[in-house]
């Protein structure tokens, strides 16, 4: 079975009111004991702050795909009359993107929403195939409408609509039977339609030991001078608070001079005026009533576990959850004897006639006093509210779902999609005469594009926006390259690849489709580079290192996360941030504002663990606040060259420097010139080497980067350049490689890296290895490496000799049997390690940290 379930009770302002908290719990329940049924969670898109939330509450409990957002144009809130074709338009579209869904059955988590906001809730208006089941939390404005439709004929007119609508749903879900028998009895619908599924309190409602800190520091905050008695929620006309201040100003003089009377949480202003004015009227003293304002969970718990007594004196509840979290909490509870209270307190003796101020004082005056009858109240409320859980109502919900397909089937086979969406655009069209223009038509028809079927193939996005523009042919350059056709050539199991890439100029990702053509030497021709479309469930990993480009699309990356494609990116290293003092003045700027955006995102690939590591412990330290964790992975790179599309191509005097390079023991470094890298310090140290009389080449490969200008003025007036000194610029993939054959033995000198990748290189081509001491060097060689420590020409050279004499002795360190990958194996290390941070699950291959 599918049960896809409308979240909105937990978007609009309802959250934060009893409806949103159940709307989120009873969803979270449903999701863990789901069992083989699948869970499909629908978003309202105009509710943006409320989505990553809601995807971060169930983070490990349903995979992120299975949370979909549908969009609709606004406004179409229904305090405003001129909404309704924008509102009948929206509805339509919401009720099409359900049936997209294919659900067997349809949950409403609450039906009566969009009078203030944008909310968007409808049953049979487009599909009258699904079944539909609806919370139904109580029937209060209809059963009193002479205090809450009569007053404003236009909610009235709002509120009835929606009656009709919820007569059209197939089963009602009551959060009490005290609901069940308003529902039956004021619906006119049948007993089996309507099953009470009871609801629970939050698992962090219960009673604890609070330090005399924590009770201080509450104190003072809320100004609590004596023991008090405790009411937290609304303040409409039923809560009854008028006469529950009555009452307490009817206590005992010495009873009432004890204590004080605290209503916690936030009330419209106009209702604690109002309320303070009656206690004025009822004689109490400014210091006797408190009100609370904003309380955190944190706090409302604290006020439950220190309260004398929790007086819930409502005449009309759906449920009444207060009072339950109270009794979780060990509170003395006491509440009215009306509709759903007294199956929620059990307990007759905490009872009393709502309408009879004499009987509540008595009531409040008795469990105030009467040390025995409190304990007996607590000790009853722990029990009592132990047999209300989430999970036992989530498990009424699905046998009541199960039972209703079991007995009238599943639904029927859903219409042709096509057929559908097209009958939709029709029906909208024909708002155009109902008052909807031409650009809001435009909007209309963009939210129904975003309407898919869902079953087309997930794609991978990869994006390669600065190889799309230039191939710089660095190291990121080839790793780029490499990973790319690897992909291409071997996607995950059940993703398309798509290569993609954005400039700084616009928002969104485009298809790369011309490059891709060039790449794989495709002659065939091409659709355009249109811009992706997306759904949940696809991933966008951020293969290329384009900072501005990145940094640009924040907004759009931002947008497709929060529909559910997954957002991650690979981290090549962080030296900038580092290192600052070897790279250009604001490098480690602009790789932090890097770093500060992709930390907003979803998780991250480290080519090494090394660099795991250094960004795992930059995030805790620089990284946002965050709903959900941030994972980080690592993988490491392949050397084969043959396999990263290289670049090809030998200048004319390759030959003569091949044959010179091989005449004598050759040393190469490879990497661009710049000053980590450490060229600085083995020039000097084969200038040392060379007036020794070591017969000897040193080979520099690598284009000059920055802040090397003296270096390179070395190289160039060097009087050993070309004759054992050799600067080889830009040289393609496959003279690099002719290098690597024709030399004795790698150095590698760097003072930081992100991986090291000429080492596998060497290795490929077993060639001998000397490298600085450093933890990645460590990392991707192991014992595999001569190993020096030191920034001097001399400690260098030191290492140099060293080596030779274990080379002339056969004693030297080899690189034979070192680990490397070729690209393809990179290429799956990779896929493993980002499909399990898609999935949430330790990597098979690499390790992650949650940040």
């Amino acid at each position: 079975m599918r049960i896809v379930i409308d979240m909105q009770g937990a978007q609009t302002e309802s959250r934060y009111r009893g409806i949103g908290r159940y709307s989120l719990s009873h969803a979270q329940a449903i999701v863990r004991n789901r069992g083989e049924h699948e869970v499909v969670l629908v978003l309202n898109g105009q509710f943006v702050d409320t989505i990553e939330p809601i995807r971060a509450a169930f983070h490990n409990l349903l995979p992120q795909e299975n949370i979909r957002v549908w969009y609709a144009p606004g406004p179409v809130r229904g305090c405003d009359p001129t909404n309704a074709v924008q509102r009948d338009a929206a509805e339509l579209i919401r009720e099409a993107f359900l049936a997209s869904l294919q659900p067997d059955l349809i949950h409403l988590t609450s039906l009566f929403e969009g009078y203030g906001d944008d909310a968007v809730v409808s049953i049979g208006m487009f599909d009258q195939n699904t079944p539909v089941s609806v919370s139904l939390y109580d029937l209060i404005p209809l059963m009193n409408a002479e205090h809450y439709l009569r007053p404003n004929p236009l909610y009235e007119e709002f509120y009835f609509r929606k009656l009709e609508s919820l007569k059209r749903a197939s089963l009602l879900l009551a959060i009490s039977e005290s609901s069940r028998k308003e529902g039956v009895d004021h619906l006119g619908v049948s007993e089996d339609q309507v099953i009470n599924v009871s609801t629970a309190a939050e698992s962090c409602f219960e009673s604890v030991e609070i330090s005399c800190g924590e009770v201080l520091a509450l104190r003072d905050k809320f100004h609590l001078l004596r023991p008090f008695v405790l009411y937290t929620g609304g303040a409409d006309e039923r809560k009854n608070l008028p006469r529950l201040l009555g009452a307490y100003a009817s206590l005992p003089p010495d009873v009432r001079e004890a204590h004080q009377l605290v209503f916690a949480g936030r009330m419209p202003q106009g209702a604690v005026d109002h309320l303070r004015s009656e206690a004025q009227r009822v004689g109490l003293g400014t210091d006797e009533l408190v009100f609370t304002g904003y309380v955190s969970d944190d706090e409302l718990l604290k006020l439950y576990n220190l309260c004398k007594v929790f007086a819930f004196p409502s005449w009309h509840e759906g449920f009444g959850l207060p009072a339950l979290e109270a009794m979780a909490c060990g509170a003395a509870v006491i509440a009215a004897d009306t509709s759903s209270l007294p199956e929620v307190v059990g307990c007759s003796d905490g009872l009393f006639d709502p309408f009879d101020s004499q009987a509540l004082c008595g009531k409040l005056t008795r469990v105030l006093v009467d040390e025995d009858f409190r304990a007996s109240l607590k000790s009853h409320g722990l029990v009592q509210a132990s047999k209300f859980t989430w999970d036992r109502s989530a498990r009424e919900t699905i046998a009541a779902f199960e039972h209703f397909l079991h007995k009238n089937g599943k639904s029927a086979a859903h219409p042709d999609f096509h057929a559908r969406q097209s009958d939709l655009v029709d029906r909208i069209a024909e708002f155009c005469d109902g008052g909807i223009r031409q650009p809001e038509l435009v909007e209309f028809s963009k939210a129904i594009s975003r309407i898919s079927m869902g079953d087309e193939k997930r794609q991978l996005f990869v994006d390669i926006s600065e190889l799309a523009q230039r191939d710089a042919r660095t190291g990121i350059q080839r790793v780029t390259r490499s990973i790319l056709k690897e992909l291409l050539d071997n996607p995950p199991h059940g993703f398309s690849v798509q290569a993609v890439y954005a400039t700084v100029d616009g928002q969104g990702y485009r298809y790369a489709r011309a490059f891709c053509n060039r790449f794989r030497n495709d002659a065939q021709t091409c659709e355009g580079d249109d811009p992706i479309d997306y759904q949940a469930g696809d991933i966008f990993l951020g293969l290329d290192l384009q900072h501005h480009v990145v940094c640009a699309q924040q907004t759009f990356l931002d947008a497709i996360r929060r529909d559910g494609v997954q957002v991650v990116f690979v981290v090549y290293d962080l030296l900038p941030i580092l290192m600052p003092h070897v790279f250009p003045p604001g490098a480690d700027s602009g790789h932090k504002a890097w770093l500060g955006v992709l930390a907003g995102f979803d998780g991250a690939l480290c080519i090494s663990r090394a660099v795991a590591m250094e960004l795992d412990v930059w995030l805790r330290e620089n990284g946002p606040h965050r709903m959900r964790p941030f994972e980080i992975g690592w993988f490491h790179l392949g050397a084969d060259v043959e396999s990263s599309i290289p670049t090809l191509g030998l200048p004319d005097d390759a030959p003569r420097i091949l044959a010179e390079l091989s005449a004598r023991p050759t040393f190469l470094t490879v990497g661009t010139v710049e000053p980590r890298k450490g060229q600085s310090q083995a020039l000097a140290a084969f200038d040392l080497l060379w007036a020794e009389g070591i017969d000897a080449n040193f080979v520099i490969v690598g284009k000059q980067g920055w802040m090397v200008e003296r270096l390179i003025e070395r190289i160039r007036v060097h009087p050993e350049l070309g004759k054992r000194l050799y600067w080889l610029e830009g040289i393609s993939d496959e003279y690099l490689e002719r290098i690597y054959q024709s030399s004795t033995c790698l150095i590698a000198a760097s003072e930081g890296e992100g991986y090291g990748l000429p080492l596998i290189e060497a290795a490929q081509h077993k060639r001998p290895i000397i490298v600085r001491d450093i933890p990645v060097f460590r990392e991707v060689a192991g014992t595999h490496a001569y190993y020096f420590n030191g920034s001097t020409a001399e400690d260098l050279a030191a290492a140099v000799r060293e080596w030779l004499r274990l080379y002339h002795a056969g004693r030297h360190p080899v690189s034979n049997n070192m680990l490397r990958l070729t690209w393809k194996e990179s290429a799956e290390q990779l896929k493993r390690a980002l499909l399990s941070l898609r999935l949430g699950a330790e990597p098979v291959v690499q390790g992650v940290a949650r940040v």
